[in-house]
């Protein structure tokens, strides 16, 4: 194999293997013939928190807030997806739950309990657990009728947690109210009021859920409305007749995509991409693009070092499809952030590609590991927001507020690019001191890059932070009547703003160089953050977007960890390893200057001066 083709292998293979991964991921699910085909009724569009959706979207969400998981152990052992959780709580029996239902219309015949049995409910403190006088158990799930055995005693604690003020309440109260927020939710779904799955048949109406929706068919005498079938889908679920099942799913799904066309389209392909999770598969993909990016440092260089950017690549491609997807889904195109869950993945996004320009130029893999480490952890952050949150729907409907457009596309969008680039030139730091400090390999080349490295990046930041804080505040005057009001966001936004200024004033001014632009870059990183998490855990504000008061530890955990590098970067730099080996360097290694004889006759007039350089008494300087 001539050279030229050799250099291709080690990409080739990674960017392969990584893409036999995704193709197998992103088939989608399917059930055995003969059996019930649950995974097409997932594509079924609903309504839930005034968007529409498809139930597989409902049943995921509902399941995360109530479990954790996005699946549950039957009785058998055995892992279900969500979809059949949810089947299951909506085909629980209890007369009176039907009682308001016209009794000449058909109503599910329930026979299917196995919902209530199902340990779903995720309770994690002792004093909540001696409450309900449940044991720990593996897992720390429980059924509904685990709850329901203690409801007396549970709801006093409820009324006495709502009862207690906000400021007093303590972790008790918090948990117990959870508890009940989660059984809530469960109630509404075997209750059928929620999702509202009959969409509307005439101009002007809304969609419903199954018993109005029964009880107005029934008043204005349709006989073969959306409800019925809904209706006889349900019984053939609890009845396990999986052939009358398939024959009302694939009659109700074409009544829908006659009906709503665009919207069943959509629920299709919200379906795939919750199958899929590109989210989830990119976070992977970055760890190995990092793994490799590291791996260069040590062998192989050129072949891991192009395998690394390839596979790099790749993943940008994805994460890039995946942005786009969501802008789809909402109907909001080159909208990247509406919370703070898509804050995360869009910050990714704009790190990768900083990451791999980087590498473009520089050609020495630390784009590359930036891309990796920043890629990963941002995607990890996201993941992390969604599961915790109280509305685990990552495509929710926005404040009133905040929902425009435009604004969204560029004040928001360009605010967000220079948190991403502030992180980046974070990262770059980090990666100059701990190369300095805890390793020999730091030259005095590569100081050099990592310095103009962070110089260009926060030059980018501060264009683009500056611009954003610009656009938000004539959009704050368009909304309004002021241009600035101090608020929580708008004075987090501005910091970002002062402190890439400081460090771009303190370079120019010659009080910093490398050493010194990488501390306080890593510095950025704190105020980065409090200014994307930080404001929102105050819960104040006209337009905070997000309260995470649970993750100030991780928020805090993230600013000792930065604070502990800038502790370490005020070492003095000439007792840097990579610093101190240089300087311990024989002089052999050095080249010698060359020797110049002087021309025959000519006389040596003075003798050398025993004068030292100032170059050699000169300090370096950080």
């Amino acid at each position: 194999m001539n050279k030229e083709l050799q250099q291709y292998v080690a990409p080739g293979v990674v960017v392969g293997l990584a893409c036999v991964l995704l193709i197998g991921v992103m088939m989608p699910p399917s059930d055995p013939p003969g059996k019930m085909q649950l995974h097409e009724a997932a594509k079924l569009p609903v309504v839930e928190g005034g968007r529409v959706m498809p139930l597989d979207t409902v049943a995921r969400n509902s399941l995360m807030l109530i479990s954790g998981k996005q699946s549950f152990v039957d009785d058998k052992g055995r892992s279900q997806p969500a979809i059949k959780w949810l089947f299951d709580v909506m085909t629980i029996h209890d007369p009176k739950d039907v009682a308001v239902w016209n009794p000449k219309m058909p109503t599910p015949q329930i026979v299917n309990e196995s919902a209530l049995s199902a340990n779903v409910f995720r309770i994690e403190n002792d004093q909540v657990l001696n409450l309900l006088r449940l044991k720990p158990t593996k897992g720390f799930r429980y059924s509904v009728m685990d709850i329901d055995a203690r409801t007396k005693e549970f709801l006093d604690q409820v009324d006495h947690a709502i009862e207690t003020p906000g400021n007093k309440r303590d972790l008790v109260d918090a948990k117990v109210l959870e508890l009940e927020q989660h059984r809530k939710i469960f109630t509404n779904i075997r209750l059928l009021r929620t999702p509202l799955v009959i969409p509307p048949q005439r101009a002007g109406e809304d969609w419903r859920s199954l018993p109005d929706a029964l009880v107005a068919d029934a008043v204005n005498k349709r006989h073969k409305a959306p409800s019925w079938e809904f209706v006889a889908l349900l019984n053939a679920y609890a009845k396990g007749d999986a052939a009358e099942f398939n024959a009302t799913l694939a009659s109700y799904q074409k009544m829908i995509e006659k009906q709503l066309p665009v919207e069943a389209e959509k629920t299709d392909f919200e379906t795939f991409f919750n199958n899929f999770s590109p989210f989830y598969y990119c976070a992977i993909l970055y760890v190995f693009v990092l793994i490799l990016a590291c791996a260069s440092w040590i062998a192989f260089p050129k072949d891991l070092k192009r395998a690394a950017f390839s596979l790099a690549v790749l993943t940008l491609v994805v994460h890039t499809f995946a942005l786009f997807a969501r802008m789809y889904l909402m109907g909001r195109p080159l909208v990247f952030v509406t919370n703070l869950y898509s804050s995360a993945v869009f910050i990714g996004w704009i790190c990768v590609m900083l990451g791999l320009v980087l590498e473009w130029i520089f050609h020495n893999s630390l784009g590359t590991f930036v891309a990796g480490i920043i890629g990963a952890l941002t995607l990890v952050v996201g993941h992390y927001l969604a599961i915790t949150s109280d509305n685990p729907d990552t495509m929710e409907m926005m404040r009133a507020v905040l929902d425009t457009n435009f604004w969204l596309a560029t004040h928001v969008t360009s605010v967000t690019i220079g948190y991403s680039a502030t992180f980046v030139a974070g990262i770059l730091g980090i990666v100059l001191i701990c190369l300095g400090v805890f390793t020999t390999k730091l030259t005095k080349d590569l100081y050099k890059i990592l310095g103009q490295m962070i110089y260009g990046i926060v030059c980018f930041a501060m264009l683009f932070s500056f611009v954003g804080t610009v656009l938000g505040g004539i959009w704050a005057d368009q909304s309004w009547g002021r241009f600035w009001g101090w608020d929580a966001k708008e004075n987090g936004a501005l910091l970002i703003v002062i402190w890439n200024a400081l460090i771009l004033h303190a370079r120019w001014g010659g009080m910093v160089q490398q050493r010194g632009m990488a501390a306080l870059a890593v510095l950025g990183n704190i105020v980065t953050a409090w200014s994307w998490f930080g404001v929102n855990m105050l819960g104040v504000g006209l337009h905070n977007y997000g309260f995470v008061a649970s993750h100030l530890m991780w928020l805090l955990t993230w600013d000792a960890f930065n604070l502990i590098v800038v502790g370490i970067a005020l070492v003095p730099i000439n007792k840097w390893p990579s610093f101190t080996a240089r300087a311990a360097a024989p002089p052999s290694v050095l080249p010698a200057p060359p020797v110049i004889a002087p021309a025959p006759g000519d006389a040596i007039k003075a003798a050398p001066s025993t004068r030292k350089s100032k170059h050699v008494k000169a300090t370096v300087r950080s």
